[in-house]
């Protein structure tokens, strides 16, 4: 029984490395404006829209204190950071709530594994001591091996058809259809062109497989330092 509840608590802690760097990689973008102003620079400023980089700027932060602040509306974030408060239509504005609701989704489930990972890790250093680092490494390592793994499944995929895998994002995360804007007057997607999410969807591939690359490398380091005198013996 103690054997089945340890490989339980292993796939928690392998599963909840990819599931903590992705969500770290996303959110890293989600409430960073100079990523928006990086994107727009190259794909929208001077090709989609006539706003310039400068009227852009309090655009971007207060989409940023929109996803923030669940209490906010959209139309008031733009206002508080300097943006008029009708940028956006209607239609774009329900949109972004959806929107925001999958980020703030998104960015609890990252807290639940990261919490959950944590727990169990703890757990085995109460009942083990100091052996439970080899565990632990061990565990890490093969996270962070299954990230690359995943990352690289969804990259070809990404070439294959991109355009394809984000409209089955849309209608598969969307109960309604307000995502579906017309580039010539709906400033949401004029702001944000598809190339900005294909440029977006690469860095967080490559940040993500970046930070499994680190994880993986330090606790293989680890565990290969900790091999000897603490290692664990016949233990599930």
């Amino acid at each position: 029984m103690a054997s089945v509840g340890w490989a339980v608590a292993s796939a928690v802690v392998v599963v909840a490395v990819p599931v903590v760097l992705v969500v770290s990689s996303l959110n890293g973008l989600f409430y960073d404006p100079n990523f928006y102003l990086q994107g727009q620079l190259r794909w929208a400023i001077g090709r989609t829209t006539e706003y310039t980089a400068e009227q852009l700027r309090p655009v971007n932060r207060g989409i940023v204190e929109f996803f923030s602040q669940p209490s906010l509306s959209l139309p008031a974030a733009l206002q508080d950071s300097g943006a008029s408060g009708n940028v956006f239509n209607d239609r774009e504005v329900g949109h972004m709530n959806d929107v925001r609701d999958i980020v703030r989704l998104v960015g609890r489930i990252g807290n639940i594994f990261l919490f959950l990972g944590l727990a169990v890790a703890i757990g085995r250093f109460a009942l083990r001591g100091r052996s439970a680092w080899r565990w632990t490494t061990g565990r890490l390592a093969g996270g962070a091996a299954l990230t690359v793994g995943v990352v690289v499944l969804f990259g070809a995929l990404t070439m294959v058809d991109f355009e394809q895998l984000f409209l089955t994002f849309h209608e598969m995360s969307f109960s309604n259809d307000l995502w579906q804007l017309d580039p010539r007057t709906d400033n949401l997607i004029r702001f944000f062109p598809f190339e900005f999410w294909y440029d977006a969807t690469v860095t967080v591939a490559l940040r993500t497989v970046l930070s499994a690359l680190v994880v993986g490398g330090a606790a293989l380091i680890a565990r290969r330092w900790l091999r000897g005198g603490i290692g664990e013996r016949a233990v599930p």
